[in-house]
């Protein structure tokens, strides 16, 4: 019975890690601290790729991991991404098109769901996935340097390096690419949607 319950624990620890994680950050100006968020992190965005492998694999796929699942990796992955631009990593622009998409594609889901009608993932949402990933492991990496003096030349590189900055606006474009596209492709449950 508990394995069952595996995937749908590790949905809600998703959902649970996430203001420890902004508290971890925003609280507390400590290496240490900011480590175990790090860490934390590390452990919530692992359970985002292990709880769908663990439901298919155990044959446990239900409505409620379907509709908390990504959710939960919504309030995961924007209030890291509204974090990290609090304390001036992330670009506010990146931030506001991560969270108005994830807004969107979330309405439009529910209003999906209404309907009797479920959205699936798509591929291209996959390489959206894995560049917010990669921008809020840069953004956090970042927050652990900041910690350290005699680091801050290598610091000041990095932020001028054209690799971050690539990574970060190629998050921002990706992520705004999926929201039309979920849109144009559910256009005809949009439609009925807003007739209603």
């Amino acid at each position: 019975m508990i394995r069952k319950a595996i995937p749908n624990i590790l949905t809600i620890f998703r959902i649970v890690a996430t203001p420890i994680i902004i508290w971890f950050l925003l609280g507390f100006d400590n290496f240490y601290i900011h480590l175990v968020a790090f860490f934390l992190f590390l452990l919530a965005s692992l359970s985002d790729l292990f709880d769908g492998i663990i439901a298919r694999r155990l044959a446990v796929v239900s409505e409620f991991g379907k509709f908390m699942d990504p959710l939960a990796d919504k309030i995961l992955v924007n209030g890291t991404f509204i974090t990290l631009n609090i304390l001036d990593i992330v670009p506010v622009w990146i931030t506001a098109i991560v969270v108005f998409r994830d807004a969107a594609v979330t309405m439009l889901r529910w209003g999906m769901l209404s309907q009797g009608q479920s959205m699936e993932t798509s591929r291209v949402a996959k390489w959206k996935t894995t560049f917010q990933y990669i921008s809020m492991y840069l953004g956090l990496l970042m927050v652990l340097l900041y910690h350290w003096p005699q680091l801050q030349d290598f610091v000041i590189w990095l932020e001028e390096w054209s690799f971050i900055t690539t990574i970060f606006a190629l998050t921002g474009i990706i992520t705004a690419y999926t929201g039309a596209h979920y849109f144009w492709v559910n256009r005809k449950a949009l439609k009925v949607i807003l007739t209603q």
